[in-house]
């Protein structure tokens, strides 16, 4: 049994990191005399539109926006999402 434990122990450690991950928020605070705030999945996290936001239009509150994860849950990336013509919405995508 405890080789069993220790093979499933192994297997946890060494396994492939999970994938980036991709989240829809929103736009809480814009950035201007300092940093900008969003919320995703109950959680804030602060932005510039230096380091962070990806999009060619300013930030807005009430704005939609994915943001992007990397492997390790750090916030890599933020982009606005906008109606597609049909009435789908995607990132980037203007209408």
């Amino acid at each position: 049994m405890q080789i069993l434990a220790s093979s499933m122990l192994a297997l946890a450690l060494f396994r492939r990191p999970a994938a980036e991950t991709r989240k829809r928020g929103k736009v809480l605070r814009e950035p201007g005399a300092g940093p900008g705030l969003m919320i995703i999945e109950g959680q804030q996290f602060p932005f510039s539109l230096t380091d962070l936001w990806q999009f060619p239009q300013p930030p807005k509150i009430g704005m939609t926006v994915e943001a992007e994860f990397n492997r390790d849950g750090k916030l890599v990336a933020i982009r606005a999402i906008t109606a597609r013509p049909g009435g789908a919405s995607g990132p980037g995508q203007a209408s």
